[in-house]
């Protein structure tokens, strides 16, 4: 599945996602990589104000006292525990925007591990992995 994403400049974002976040991009606008598994389309927004990225979820109780989102999110895309430390480091050295940096997370009978990158529009996708007790 690829999720469609107005932006404000299709040039300058097709440029970061190949660049920045390794996906292999088209003419089209297309930007998918594998691992992470990560997919958009790209589409020139008519008007500035059509690029609206989410903002922050209402605070809720969630199970196992987790705090929720620290941020809007606009997509989630899994990796493999034992790369996503590579995974950051890698975003990094290739010039993506880091939005927050990994944090560890106790999920009950699980461990958690995520961070999130941004995108010149704002689009924050987070890179998140897990694995049993």
């Amino acid at each position: 599945m690829n999720q469609v994403r107005l932006v404000a400049d299709l040039a300058k974002s097709k440029e970061y996602y190949k660049h920045a976040l390794g996906c292999k991009v088209d003419g089209w606008g297309h930007a998918e990589r594998k691992d992470p598994d990560m997919g958009f389309i790209l589409q020139q927004a008519e008007h500035p104000e059509d690029v609206r990225p989410n903002n922050k979820a209402k605070q809720i109780v969630y199970p196992n006292n987790w705090e929720g989102p620290p941020t809007g999110w606009d997509s989630y895309a899994y990796a493999k525990w034992e790369t996503i430390d590579a995974h950051i480091v890698q975003f990094r050295e290739a010039g993506a925007i880091i939005h927050y940096e990994i944090k560890h997370e106790d999920q009950g009978d699980m461990v958690w591990k995520e961070f999130a990158i941004r995108d010149p529009d704002g689009y924050v996708i987070v890179i998140g992995a897990g694995k049993m007790k």
